[in-house]
């Protein structure tokens, strides 16, 4: 029994040193892989040296220091690394203190701290950039100087970057600074990305293969003395840039300054702009790929904002707005409705620039714009009305009507332009009102004739008037003497309709021009823009025809004025 015992404890005794150096033996060879690993990402021909090497042979947890890479002219010390969790297929993480790498023309790269981790190993040993993955990179304190100029990034955070997929990404404190007095100086606070896919390392770019569930910037500027242009953004934000998901985008704060040709230095600012609700991404495709973009999605409003914008030159306001806004929707019935907002639109002219503005006596244009419209893609009705356009102290602009069967191809539709010119030429106008009211335009217009020629300005009015009386028209036949003011049509009087006669559909062409002793058709048109320009106040010009007509059939109209008149159902009043 005793010698048993002896036999076991001996056998013990020799199989615990025999096992433990087993273990030894198995970490060292797999941290000798890892090692590979590494050398083989800095270059083939890369040597690698240490001081110090240890190595756990329970947790293959292992300490190098002191290690010198060389691979050309290119030199890499590390202070310290550390290498844990290691199996044969992959490497858990390696953390580098005190990276210094030094190449020829003075190009100076140093880490306070570097972490690789979640990488797996080739079989073969080799690095293959193309199929490269990193389950975890951090950088702390980069510092790389170099003959193009100096580059900094305070930190770098990175996770689940596979070829062509990116987890998620953080940078802080980057900066770059280049060589000479005129080179160009970027700075970034921060910028994070996650949900990234791309494509992959040596495949062509294409933007329909990128997607991004979220992205912020914050703090970023780019100034280019050279070309004397100075870039600013304070915030951008971004989620969900995929196909068939609705974009959110805000931009805050930017600010450009750059020559603005003969007026010298200029600065352009943007407040804020706002994007939400759009498909962007499935938008950006369907241009990539020329089909129809797709619809917006039923129930869920869009917005495109942009305010506070500015741009001055030499110091002097070129132009101001305060808001330009689009909002649209679809209905559960496929009605697309939209809106248009332009506000507080100011634009100064610069003294010498538009001889003519300033000889109107305007020094700016200021004004805005509101517009309403809709599109029902059964039928292809467009709506549109109003379209208001004003110019403060010159005149307001609106024009609505509605069209019919106006082409609508289904979204992902290859787009071709000569089906799409042939569609819209068979889409038919059913109404269309055109009013101009004057808000001074007209008056500074026969102020600036009558100074010129030094009479009156009840002169130049009647002048103008008369003109239109005479004016001749193709197709509408001599006009006939003019009324004078005394007596004014009745048609054209204030709040009343002046119809032109109109022809229905299949109806025989009449004459290119009335016969003798028959109405000019234009006549009411004549005598309401002679009494607009005696008295200018509103005028407002429609077409409606009994039967819609195809733009297709407008082109056999010309030189057909009468004829035209009458198929339109072209109407004036002054209301």
């Amino acid at each position: 029994m005793r010698r048993r015992l002896v036999i076991i404890a001996v056998a013990g005794a020799i199989a615990l040193p025999v096992a433990g150096a087993l273990a030894q033996a198995e970490a060292e060879r797999r941290v000798d892989r890892a090692i590979e690993f590494l050398r083989q990402s800095i270059g083939p021909d890369a040597r690698i040296a240490w001081g110090l090497r240890q190595v756990d042979p329970v947790t293959g947890r292992t300490r190098l220091g002191d290690v010198t890479v060389t691979s050309g002219n290119r030199r890499v010390t590390v202070a310290e690394v550390l290498i844990t969790d290691v199996s044969d297929t992959r490497l858990g993480r390696a953390e580098m203190r005190s990276l210094l790498m030094t190449e020829g023309k003075g190009e100076r790269s140093e880490v306070a701290r570097l972490v690789l981790g979640g990488i797996p190993i080739p079989a073969t040993g080799a690095v293959d950039f193309t199929r490269f993955e990193i389950g975890t990179l951090e950088a702390e304190a980069v510092s790389m100087r170099g003959p193009e100029g100096n580059l900094q990034l305070g930190r770098l955070v990175a996770e689940g970057y596979a070829p062509g997929a990116l987890g998620q990404a953080t940078a802080e404190g980057f900066e770059f600074r280049g060589a000479g007095a005129t080179s160009n100086h970027a700075r970034i606070g921060r910028f994070a990305v996650a949900g990234v896919t791309m494509p992959a390392p040596g495949q062509d770019f294409d933007i329909k293969d990128v997607t991004v569930r979220s992205a912020s910037l914050e703090g970023a500027t780019l100034t280019d003395p050279e070309k004397k242009v100075d870039l600013a953004l304070g915030r951008l934000a971004m989620r969900d840039w995929a196909p068939g998901r609705l974009l959110d985008l805000a931009v805050e704060g930017v600010s450009l300054g750059a020559e603005f040709g003969a007026m010298g230095p200029g600065v352009f600012r943007l407040g804020r702009f706002v994007v939400q609700g759009i498909d962007a991404a499935g938008l950006a495709t369907a241009w990539s790929t020329n089909v129809q973009p797709p619809d917006p999605a039923p129930g869920v409003p869009q917005l495109i904002l942009a305010e506070g914008i500015t741009a001055e030159a030499n110091g002097a306001p070129l132009l101001s707005l305060g808001r330009i806004q689009t909002d649209g929707s679809m209905a559960a019935d496929g009605v697309i409705s939209g809106t248009l907002a332009v506000d507080g639109l100011r634009i100064t002219l610069p003294r010498g620039t538009s001889a003519p503005l300033e000889q109107l006596g305007y020094t700016e244009i200021a004004g805005g714009m509101e517009m309403l419209g809709s599109f029902a893609r059964q039928g292809g009705m467009l709506a549109i009305g109003p379209w208001r356009t004003t110019w403060n102290e010159a005149a307001t602009l609106t024009l609505s009507g509605r069209f019919l069967e106006m082409p609508a191809p289904a979204p992902g539709t290859p787009i071709d332009p000569d089906a799409q010119t042939a569609a819209l030429l068979a889409a038919r106008l059913q109404q269309l009102t055109l009013s101009w009211r004057d808000q001074g335009l007209l008056g500074r217009a026969i102020a600036m004739q009558a100074r010129q020629q030094r009479v009156p300005e009840a002169r130049i009015r009647e002048q103008w008037a008369q003109m239109v009386m005479g004016m001749p028209i193709p197709g509408a036949g001599p006009s006939a003497p003019p009324r004078g003011r005394a007596a004014p049509p009745a048609p054209a009087t204030k709040g009343a309709a002046t119809p032109a006669p109109a022809t229905g559909k299949g109806a025989a062409p009449a004459p290119a021009a009335p016969a003798a002793g028959q109405p000019d058709p234009f006549m009411p048109l004549r005598e309401a823009l002679a009494q607009f320009i005696r008295q200018p106040r509103e005028i407002e010009i429609s077409l409606r025809p009994l039967t819609p007509i195809a733009f297709g059939e407008l082109t056999g109209l010309a030189g057909q004025s009468a004829e035209a008149a009458r198929l339109l159902g072209l109407t004036v009043r002054l209301p």
